[in-house]
Parts: structure tokens; C-alpha cells; sequence
């Protein structure tokens, strides 16, 4: 479907890069590092990039643009729901355990249990509490809640503004509680 695509538009280019190749495929083989970054694109200083693919990919990817000098601006990543396991991701706090739990008030005075390791978001919804989604991958914001006291974790993949944390919004979809919570919903 790509490579239909890229016949109806002179400015779309697809490369396959195989890295477990069949024994009769022709194609690029190995891994997207930078300097197959670089030998496919050429000048990398006006692109965006786009990473789309298993969780191990994001990681080898990130970090080969990261190389390049690529301003993280100028990434984009789908993210395909949470970390299988948050607290194996960068950052992650190593004082707190994925199966901690801490009391999450919310503005309405329900107190309800959230284990750090599970997304915010998957807490309330078992409490039959739902906020207005579309993605789950911290990309589009439309759950932004506002953090009245306590701490989250976001993975780096989570694009937060730079408003919302000036202003103490999180994406539940992707936050983690580090601590007991106070939210506003």
C-alpha cells in the first residue's frame, strides 16, 4: 500500500528495512541507524520524523536521530498504548515500585487505590470513571486533567506542552501516580 502511494506522489519515498530478512528478499536489511538515516534522507536539518512500530524499535530509533541531532521538535512517535513495563523506562524513579499503590483523590471527594505501574487513566475507568479519549498513546491531550497536588511519571514518549506543565495538567493515559494524587476532573 506504501509503495502505491508513493507511485501517486513524487514526494513520498519508501524504503523497506527488513531486519530479519526472508532468505529471497533484495531489499535494506539490519537496523534504521543514523547512518542509514543519513545515506537514505541525505541533509537531515529541515525533516520531521515520524517512528511507528514495536516498543524495542522506539528505543534503537530514538536514540540514532538523538545521534543525528534531531530536535525532539521535530520527532513525531505513535505509540501504541503504555510501556509493557513503566518502570523499565528512562527516568523511571528507582524508590518507587511498580506495584506500590497510593490514594488518588478526586475533585469530586472520591478517594479511589492506583498502583503506580498502571496507567491513570486504566484506574478510573475501573472505577467506572471515564474521561474523553481518542488516542491512549499521551499524543493528542484531549484527557488533560489537571494535577492539584502530588507527582506523575510520563514516559518520554508523551508529548505534553509546555503549558500543560507549566500549569500542572498530566495525560492521564499515560501518567503514572509517584505518589498519592489530588485531581481535578
Amino acid at each position: 500500500e506504501l509503495a502505491e502511494r508513493a507511485k501517486g506522489h513524487p514526494n513520498l519515498t519508501v524504503t523497506t528495512v527488513i531486519s530479519e530478512p526472508p532468505a529471497d528478499y533484495n531489499g535494506v536489511t539490519g537496523f534504521i541507524t543514523a547512518d542509514l538515516i543519513t545515506e537514505l534522507v541525505g541533509d537531515t536539518s529541515d525533516k520531521t520524523f515520524y517512528v511507528c512500530g514495536p516498543e524495542v524499535m522506539y528505543t534503537f530509533v530514538l536514540a540514532e536521530l538523538e545521534k543525528l541531532g534531531i530536535p525532539k521538535r521535530r520527532v513525531r512517535v505513535e505509540v501504541f498504548g503504555p510501556p509493557a513495563d513503566v518502570t523499565k523506562q528512562p527516568a523511571w524513579p528507582e524508590s518507587v515500585k511498580g506495584d506500590a499503590t497510593f490514594k488518588i483523590t478526586l475533585s469530586n471527594g472520591l478517594t479511589i487505590d492506583a498502583k503506580a505501574g498502571e496507567p491513570l487513566m486504566n484506574t478510573l475507568e475501573r472505577f467506572k470513571i471515564i474521561l474523553e479519549t481518542s488516542c491512549r498513546s499521551g499524543e493528542c491531550s484531549l484527557c488533560r486533567t489537571k494535577l492539584l497536588s502530588g507527582k506523575v511519571f510520563h514516559p518520554s514518549s508523551v508529548k505534553l506542552r509546555k503549558s500543560d506543565r507549566a500549569f500542572g495538567f498530566i495525560h492521564p493515559c499515560m501518567a503514572y501516580p509517584l505518589e498519592n494524587l489530588e485531581i481535578l476532573l
